[in-house]
């Protein structure tokens, strides 16, 4: 007969912390609320990704109107932004 020490009994974490990952993940709860850009004074910064025909055109059109490309980005996003806000 061999000596085997017992199994120790495998306790389920506590409700709180469980919930509090699953709501951290990208899709969770928590996630849909808080922005993931990082300040900048008083912009915040983001990530965007555009397909590089795209971006030729918005530089191209950038260099006609004087405007560096972030500057173009938000005057597209304002003007677009405010025609979907006049069509509400």
């Amino acid at each position: 007969m061999a000596i085997t020490k017992p199994v120790a009994k495998v306790t389920p974490p506590p409700a709180a912390p469980v919930d509090e990952f699953i709501n951290g993940a990208p899709d969770g709860e928590s996630a849909k609320k808080e922005r993931k850009g990082v300040q900048k004074g008083k912009r915040e910064q983001i990530s965007l990704t555009i397909p590089p025909a795209l971006l030729t055109r918005l530089d191209a059109v950038a260099e006609r109107l004087a405007l560096s490309r972030a500057g173009m980005i938000n005057l597209a996003i304002v003007r677009a932004v405010e025609q979907e806000e006049k069509s509400q």
